[in-house]
């Protein structure tokens, strides 16, 4: 199959339940930390493709996510 790069927020029970199923499938999965990995622009930019990406997260995503 294929090795997959799995962002997650540690804890999640729903991330959890996503990469069990994905090596259930036969898939690699590397987890990596979503709240600690050393995001640039240039790492970000091929998720969003051709997006333009104009605004920060507002505060209070960002504030949902580190909680």
């Amino acid at each position: 199959m294929v090795t997959v790069l799995f962002y997650e927020k540690p804890g999640c029970i729903n991330n959890t339940k996503q990469k069990v199923l994905l090596k259930a499938a036969g898939h690699e999965v590397q987890a990596h930390n979503l709240l600690t990995e050393p995001w640039t622009a240039e790492s970000l930019r091929p998720f969003f493709g051709a997006l333009p990406v104009a605004e920060p997260l507002p505060h209070s995503i960002h504030s949902a996510l580190n909680h």
